[in-house]
């Protein structure tokens, strides 16, 4: 007959340990409470929340009265939500933040526009110097020099800023 491997002293000597192991409860020792820290939203989370309240804005803003949108650049008539976008005037990757959630430079655009022709910069242009006005337009450029330090604390008075509007 073939052994199993394990030796019954041996084995019996192992299983008696094991019990002797769960039955023998330590003594909890009382720990200090745990002071919660208030925690700090990533910089990543907070630009995405910031960039989804200069959507909510600039939409409501620039909706007509029958809940559609007309693009900006080229005045085609946006009427689903998903189809309209938020265009930049001065590009997001260079003009740095200050800029990049200024409602100023932000206006509605459909798909084409925004991401075929890039912006449709040209247009986007003259149209806001039609709009707005050559002063408003250099403001802009000034604005674009502007350089902020983005931290935690500018993108949450940004985010508290626009939630009241």
């Amino acid at each position: 007959m073939k052994k199993s491997g394990f030796s019954k002293p041996i084995y019996a000597d192992w299983l008696a340990k094991k019990k002797a192991k769960t039955r023998s409860v330590k003594p909890k020792i009382p720990s200090k409470k745990k002071v919660s820290k208030k925690k700090v939203q990533s910089v990543s989370k907070l630009k995405k929340q910031l960039w989804e309240e200069c959507k909510r804005i600039v939409r409501k803003t620039y909706a007509k009265e029958d809940g559609t949108w007309e693009c900006f650049t080229c005045g085609r008539r946006i009427d689903e939500p998903f189809k309209a976008q938020t265009g930049h005037f001065l590009p997001s990757s260079t003009c740095g933040a200050y800029l990049r959630y200024d409602l100023r430079n932000l206006r509605i655009q459909d798909y084409f526009c925004n991401i075929n022709l890039g912006g449709n910069g040209a247009e986007y242009y003259k149209r806001l110097v039609q709009t707005c006005g050559q002063k408003y337009v250099d403001q802009l450029f000034l604005d674009k020099q502007k350089t902020i330090k983005a931290d935690t604390d500018w993108y949450l008075k940004k985010i508290e800023e626009y939630k009241l509007l």
